[in-house]
Formats: C-alpha cells, structure tokens, sequence
C-alpha cells in the first residue's frame, strides 16, 4: 500500500517571511509516524510544497510518476481550497486512489466536502488511530463504519458519521513524528530570527473555550450525547519533551523550536520540569546560554502565576525568547461574549509588565480581535491603542475570523453578517463578517488609518525599539514586524484610493515566487 501524505503549494501569509512561513507539517508527520509504526508494510511518504517550494506543475509531474492508493490532506480554513485541488489533482492522475482529508477545516463541514467525490473520507479530531483503523480496512468500504471518528458517503451516497473515537490519553506512547520524511534543512534555511526552525507540541488541546478558536473543539471531549463538546487538555511528559526537543537539536540540526501548542504554559509543574532538564543539559552551554530558542503560546494568568512560581525565569533561561499572548479584548464584557476566562486586561497587562521588566530579552506579541457585531469607529480605535496601552513588543489586529464549527461562523451566518465566503479570506487578516455600523470596507481600513495616522508615542516606541534595543534579535523582529505592516497598511491605502476594492477586502497573502512552477 502507497500511502502519501501532502501540504500542497499555498500562499504565505502577509507578516511572514518565506524564509520563516511554513514550518514542518507537524500533524501529517504525526499520522505518518503512526502509520509507519503500525503497518510497517505500507510505503509511507510526506510531500511538504511549502517546506520544498515546488509549485503545482511540479506536483504535478511528481504525482504523475508516483502511483498511490491513498492521499492524505489536512488542513486549516484559509488553504481549504489548495487541498481539495490536490485532491482533483490525485483522482485524475490515479482514479483509483483513495482521498482522505484531515485537520481542523474538514470535520466541521462534511457535507460541503463530501459532495463531489474530491474526497472519500474524513477524519475527525485526533489523527494518528483514526487513520491507522481506516488504513486497515481501506479496500472494504463495507467496514468502514466500524471506525470511530469517520465521515464518509455510504450506500446510496448517505453521509455517515461514526461515533467520535475517545481522545489519546498518553501521550507519551505516540511515536516520535517522522521528520526524517521531509527536508529538515530547507526549514528556516536563511532566516537570521527562526534559524533552523522546527514544530514542536507537548500538548494537545486547551484549557478555555473560546468561541472563535476551533482548536480546543478540535481537540475537545463529548460532553453529553449530543454532540456537545467541552475542553480537554492533555500532554506529554516532561521527560518525552525534553527528548524531542535533544533528539531534533542532536540530530537533525534544530535550533529554533515552535511550540505549536494552543496553550503552552498550561501546567508550571509541567514548564518547571520541562526547564530543569533543558537546564541541566547540553542544550545550555557553560556560561549558562542556551543553545536552543523556543517561541510559544502563552495565557497570560499562566504567565503571572509562573512568575510568581519563579518558573517563568526558567523557561527564559531554557530559551524561550519570543511569546505570543492572547488579549482579544480590552473589556471584561467582551471577552464574556468570546467565552475567554481568567485573562481580563488587568491580567494581560500585568503579564506584559513581568515580560517586559524581569524578562526584557523576550519578543512579546499581543492579539486583539476586532469586528464583534456591536463595534463601531470609536471601539476600532480604542483597541489598536492596546499595543501602546499594555506595552507589548508588537500586536496583531486580528478581524473576527468565522472559521467553519465555531460560534462565530454559525452566529455571523444567522444574522446575515457573513459578506465574504471566500474561504481563502479568513487569514486572520482579511474581514469576513460586517458589524452592526460598519461592514468589510470600513474594517479593512482600519489597518492602514491607525498604522499610518501620525502619532508621536508611537512614533518614539518605534525609533526606541528600532534604535535603542540592546537585544540583536528583538531589534530585527521589530524592523521585520514594522515594515511588514507598513507595506501592508500602505497596499490598503493605495487600493482605497484607486478604488481596486471590487466590493471584497484584500487577501495580503502574498503568492509565493514558486506557486505554480
């Protein structure tokens, strides 16, 4: 059985470099890992285009002399659309082949993408058993309602859905994911801020649910019967991280590690462990620096509670050095709406403070969404001062994105306030949802009316940060940061003004040099 795993050619998003964009398919090289281990007759590839920078006439080409049974995809809402072309692609060039699709797009709308035979099954949730089971049974579509966590077209094109299979409860007895599938050294090949780049988790899961986030649901554990899901957490030991991140730096050459985890600092008794072992290791050379650097996603109660810990201090002297927190909002009010607990704007901004006074050499990032249904002009622009409000290196204004099973998408389509369906659009950049007073053209221009209007505190932050930082590595990614969104303000400005808007907002993904090559 040939089984091939692919991220198809897609654009990069608009705050990335090339160099820094894709890192390694962590989720396809998990399901590889599995499979490998659990069918070790089965030919088990991973394409990565991203990670290879080859085009959709070279996929092409290398589809076209490599047969395969099975194609696996998985993907977020933004590159929804690459994979079902990868799809077409594989049935036309192999009809016989099976497809079968992944990630957190796909299991929340089954029978959008069941309906034209592009794809044969879906798999929900976590992929590594789901996948193995299905693989198992690949050529008696008759038994395939014996796997959990499917979704496939049955007798008479019927939908079926198989009960959701109960989620990984150690962790630690998962294979290592199968980096040796992809090109490790093209991944943050040439980038002076992520050298040598990596994914990385320790955990799956959250320990919130916030409406608009569809990892935790993806992630999540049955509440009841009927379909109710609620967060579960979970993670590997501390030991089994530990390994991972020493095996990828002695073998394979890793320096720069991306925790992908929705919540990475969830545990401090997890971190403190974590931390020591780092500490204690080859991964800190003699005078005490680490070898390694580690950017995460942090809650900022956690932050603050593991300062006081004193366990912050330790992951910072393991190498963690570049972080990105969630504030969403500035009013206890509306993170009530977006169903986000514990991290108020007193909270955050005292997680920024410990940051930026005790833990200067960490680059701290915030988010805030705008576009909640109740904005107007004056709450736009009280929250694009949160970047200078709370003192964080760099924030993104993020519009409500309605990515398809969250509350948002069903609550903005039921009020008639989804006007883009595009689904390459919702790239955490691009408004999809219009508010009570203003609709996409006015959320779009928010970015370059505060990122270009004159402003003399923000002004002196930047020549501060761009001047004065005594950090080499902070002092690139706030050069990085601001000329990337400059240029992107700057693109909005120059569209409003010649009027090249078509009704829709911009997508700023940039297509990469080598997308159709």
């Amino acid at each position: 059985m040939r089984v091939l795993l692919l991220r198809p050619p897609r654009y990069v998003w608009p705050f990335n470099s090339e160099t820094s964009a894709f890192w390694q398919p962590l989720g396809l090289l998990a399901v590889a890992a599995a499979a490998r281990r659990e069918l070790p007759d089965a030919r088990v590839a991973v394409w990565d285009a991203p990670g290879g920078k080859f085009g959709w006439r070279t996929l092409e080409r290398r589809l076209a002399a490599y047969p395969i049974d099975v194609l696996g995809l998985g993907e977020e809402t933004c590159s929804a659309h690459e994979a079902l072309r990868a799809a077409e692609l594989a049935k036309r060039l192999h009809p016989g082949c099976v497809v079968a699709a992944g990630g957190t797009y796909f299991a929340h709308t089954i029978e959008e993408t069941l309906a034209d035979g592009r794809v044969d099954a879906i798999v929900r949730g976590e992929g590594e058993e789901t996948f193995v089971e299905f693989l198992r049974r690949l050529h008696d579509p008759g038994r395939w309602c014996e796997v959990a966590g499917l979704a496939f077209r049955g007798a008479g094109g019927r939908i079926v859905v198989t009960p959701p299979r109960p989620l990984i409860a150690d962790l630690d007895r998962l294979p290592f994911p199968a980096y040796d599938l992809v090109d490790m050294s093209a991944y943050g090949r040439g980038s002076r801020n992520h050298p040598a780049l990596v994914s990385i988790e320790h955990s799956r899961g959250c320990i919130d649910s916030c409406s608009f986030c569809i990892l935790w649901k993806h992630m999540g554990e049955p509440a009841d019967g009927n379909g109710t899901l609620r967060p579960r957490w979970r993670t590997k030991s501390p030991e089994r991280g530990f390994e991972e991140v020493a095996r990828l730096y002695r073998d394979f050459g890793r320096r720069t590690f991306g925790w992908v985890d929705p919540t990475f600092n969830a545990s401090a008794g997890w971190s403190d462990r974590w931390a020591d072992l780092v500490l204690r290791s080859d991964l800190v050379d003699a005078r005490g620096r680490p070898r390694t650097l580690h950017t995460a996603w942090l809650r900022a109660d956690c932050v603050v509670r593991d300062e006081r810990l004193g366990v912050l201090g330790k992951l910072v002297r393991a190498g963690l050095r570049q972080v990105m927190i969630g504030v969403e909002r500035d009013r206890p009010g509306d993170l009530a709406a977006l169903g986000k607990h514990g991290c108020g704007p007193e909270v955050c901004r005292a997680a920024f403070a410990v940051l930026r006074e005790k833990h200067p050499q960490v680059y701290t990032i915030g988010s805030v969404i705008f576009g909640l249904p109740q904005d107007g002009p004056a709450d736009l622009a009280r929250l694009a001062a949160c970047e200078l409000d709370m003192q964080m290196d760099y924030c993104f204004l993020i519009p409500l994105t309605p990515c398809p099973g969250t509350a948002p998408a069903a609550e903005a389509a039921a009020a008639g306030r989804l006007a883009n369906r595009d689904r390459a659009s919702y790239n955490f950049h691009t408004p999809a949802c219009t508010t009570d007073a203003l609709g996409l053209r006015d959320l779009e221009s928010l970015y370059w009316r505060e990122m270009l209007r004159p402003d003399l505190g923000r002004a002196r932050r930047w020549l501060r940060q761009a001047l004065l930082e005594r950090d080499p590595r902070k002092r690139r990614v706030h050069l990085a940061m601001l000329s990337r969104g400059t240029r992107i303000a700057v693109e909005s400005l120059l569209r409003s003004v010649l009027g090249k808007r078509n009704g829709q907002p911009a997508l700023y993904s940039r297509r990469p040099s080598w997308y159709d090559q």
